[in-house]
């Protein structure tokens, strides 16, 4: 899997920069995934490894080459002097023909 932060997927993620937001704000986040494993793939799962940002929408499901958006929020507790920058874990279930 592959994420972008654009439609156009020019600009590939390793990490998600998130920025800075003030606490008790909410900011919402949209980054599109591909499916670039000759597979289809089922049972997705996105989990990010900061327990502020929630997954508000994902792909559950991704035929080889398709594209899906992912939709993300955070509502930080504290300030923070420096942006956010967390992973994202996807796993699934690869089904080959």
């Amino acid at each position: 899997m592959k994420i972008f932060k654009d439609a156009l997927m020019t600009q590939e993620v390793e990490i998600l920069d998130l920025g800075i937001v003030p606490a008790g704000e909410t900011k919402k986040y949209t980054y599109y995934v591909v499916n670039d494993i000759m597979a289809l793939v089922i049972e997705l799962s996105f989990v990010v490894d900061h327990k502020e940002v929630k997954v508000v929408k994902a792909p559950e499901t991704l035929k080889y080459l398709e594209k899906a958006e992912l939709h993300l929020s955070w509502t930080p507790s504290i300030d923070i002097k420096q942006g956010l920058k967390t992973s994202l874990q996807i796993s699934g279930k690869e089904l080959y023909k």
